[in-house]
């Protein structure tokens, strides 16, 4: 199971306690934690997943005698001093 589905089943589960807590206690607190929930589920839902890396598109331009460095990921760049 990933991540994104378990905070979905997370979420549905405190909605639903908060919908017996409002059903139980009529008050403005449980009205507003059941709104928000429902508004961070319908978020969740359509939320993209931009977590995929293997769809990144990267484009670069450098001008004469630059050095330009480009990665997918995390680089080590170990700069020899010239003397």
């Amino acid at each position: 199971m990933t991540i994104k589905k378990i905070l979905i089943v997370l979420n549905i589960a405190g909605l639903l306690a908060s919908l017996v807590w409002l059903y139980n206690q009529r008050e403005l607190e449980p009205l507003i934690t059941s709104i928000g929930l429902v508004a961070t589920l319908i978020a969740q839902l359509y939320a993209e997943n931009n977590n995929n890396s293997d769809n990144v598109t990267m484009k670069q331009k450098g001008g004469k005698g630059s050095k330009n460095y480009q990665s997918k990921g995390d680089i080590i760049i170990n700069k020899k001093n010239d003397e």
